[in-house]
């Protein structure tokens, strides 16, 4: 009996397992088909999913190099971490290039049709003299951008020369460490700005910082109610956004005004006002 159950079994040809795998072959070759046919497939609209303080969405999407109706799988790739994350790495590369406001861009397939596009932009935060007019920079002090005047209600850092400029890229002075300085001042402030409860914010009152010995640095400050100007020294350190917080909490209630001609000391744990002899 178990011999003749053995020959019971059916025998697979040659014949059969060819058709069987010309039957796959077949499935897939209709499978890429449909992918490669079906709109969901075809790009329909580029979404920017953040909103843009600078730059235009219709700019963005000239610079990405996509065109309607293309192939969502064209362009795809370009690193393992692109491939895993479906995301576009030479669309990514050429807005980048194209807008030195973009700090980070992520661009990446999302169906049916669509191709997001996600931007951290550059916030301009000073600017520094040139012999023909001022560069941009933000708060990491690499150059946004040169232009032939000064912007208002962006402070001028001074005593420092430009060396070297390049739009998207960290600009050069020959003090490289006052600028460091500076641009630590400038991200005590905005961190500061970031509380909701004083009214008045600090980096538009603030029009120079100036970088001298040591860690410290002196800015001048313009109070919005009266236009007075006051000079404040300021120090690296850990205490330095606290300071910077108390100075918004001082002007929004006013206990800068009529001072007259004099610094306002904050370094160390001082808060205190010397006027001038």
């Amino acid at each position: 009996m178990k011999g003749n159950a053995r020959h019971d079994r059916p025998v697979r040809t040659p014949h059969r397992s060819r058709v069987r795998l010309l039957g796959y072959l077949t499935a897939l070759l209709l499978l890429a088909l449909s992918v490669w046919q079906l709109p969901v497939f075809r790009l329909q609209t580029l979404v920017c999913q953040t909103e843009l303080r600078s730059l235009r969405a219709a700019d963005i999407e000239a610079a990405s190099g996509f065109v309607p109706g293309q192939h969502l799988f064209a362009g795809l790739g370009g690193s393992w971490s692109h491939w895993l994350g479906l995301r576009y790495r030479a669309a990514e590369e050429r807005i980048a290039a194209a807008f030195p406001a973009v700090k980070s861009v992520r661009i990446s397939l999302d169906l049916p049709g669509r191709v997001v596009c996600r931007i951290e932009e550059r916030i301009e935060v000073a600017w520094l003299a040139i012999p023909d007019g001022c560069v941009m920079i933000d708060k990491d002090g690499v150059v946004m951008s040169i232009r032939a005047e000064r912007p208002g209600r962006i402070p001028l850092i001074e005593g420092l020369t430009v060396r070297s400029m390049t739009l998207g890229q960290a600009l050069e002075v020959d003090v490289n460490d006052a600028l460091h300085r500076a641009v630590g001042l400038l991200g005590a402030i905005i961190e500061a700005d970031r509380d909701a409860r004083p009214q008045v914010r600090l980096l538009g009152q603030v029009s120079q910082i100036r970088p001298v010995s040591g860690r410290q640095l002196y800015m001048t400050v313009v109070i919005p109610d009266t236009g007075e100007v006051i000079t404040v020294r300021a120090e690296i350190g850990p205490e330095l956004t606290d300071h910077m917080l108390w100075l918004r909490f001082a002007i929004d209630q006013d206990a800068l005004n009529g001072r007259g001609k004099g610094i306002l000391d904050l370094t160390g744990g001082n808060r205190t006002f010397i006027p001038d002899d």
